[in-house]
Order: C-alpha cells, then sequence, then structure tokens
C-alpha cells in the first residue's frame, strides 16, 4: 500500500494525544504518546520540532535543507516519509 501523499502546503502539527518529551535518563528526545513513546534522532526531533501546525511541508523542507546542507528533493522525501509514519500512528494532524 501506497503512502498518503502530503500537500506541501499542508501544516503538520503534533496531535495533542502526544508531546516532545526529553527522557529523563537518557537526556534523548522522545515523543511520548498513550501506547508508547518513539525515540528521536536528531533529525526527527527537528521535523517534530516544527510540527506547530504554522509552518508548512514546503517550509519545513526549506528549513532542513538550509539547516543540513541537502537537496531539498532529498529532504522532503525524508520529511514526507516520517509524517506518514507519525499519520499512521495518529500523531501528527494537518491544520
Amino acid at each position: 500500500m501506497a503512502p498518503e501523499s502530503i500537500l506541501p502546503t499542508a501544516r503538520p502539527r503534533i496531535a495533542a494525544r502526544a508531546r516532545l518529551q526529553t527522557d529523563k535518563i537518557t537526556g534523548k528526545p522522545v515523543l511520548l504518546y498513550p501506547e508508547g513513546a518513539l525515540l528521536l534522532n536528531p533529525t526527527a526531533q527537528a521535523i517534530i520540532a516544527l510540527c506547530t501546525g504554522h509552518d508548512t511541508v514546503s517550509s519545513i523542507v526549506t528549513n532542513l535543507a538550509d539547516r543540513y546542507q541537502t537537496p531539498d528533493m532529498q529532504v522532503s522525501i525524508q520529511v514526507t516519509r516520517f509524517l506518514n509514519r507519525l499519520r499512521a500512528k495518529n500523531l501528527v494532524d494537518f491544520v
């Protein structure tokens, strides 16, 4: 099954049932939700931090491409895959 497409103009926001937090033991970022926790690598944390409902997917991609000096298309693919994973777990909404 192919993942749903995400419009570049969509504005992702972390779902109300989830929250970004730092693990008290390891000091690493985690996304907590009622059924569990998702450990985040630095890139995932950067994406999550930009999912405020204010920035579009396109602006998130541009921001991260500039930050990591990586081509927009490569970043776009990774951001879309990650957001689709979050959407599948109901951890992100689009406004």
